[in-house]
């Protein structure tokens, strides 16, 4: 991102949003690979837990800047690749 101090105004480039998508989802990887969550899909049987509270966040923060990860909840994300 970049901002441009005589008109005010950020740019985000393209390559920017890419990136801060794919590291948003190795976070959601690295959360389920702590957790013992699988990496593929899965169904959250049961209250949600810590792991489950975790991904939503980072899918609240992706939402906050524009980036749809696919998904409204964590466990539907596959992040196997």
């Amino acid at each position: 991102m970049k901002y441009h101090a005589p008109t005010g105004q950020f740019t985000v480039s393209h390559k920017d949003l890419e990136h801060a998508a794919r590291c948003m989802k190795a976070v959601i990887k690295h959360i389920r690979e702590l957790s013992g969550k699988p990496l593929t899909k899965y169904v959250v049987d049961g209250p949600l837990e810590g792991p489950e509270f975790a991904q939503q966040r980072v899918i609240d923060i992706a939402k906050s800047i524009g980036i749809d990860l696919g998904s409204e909840w964590g466990n539907e994300i596959d992040v196997s690749d």
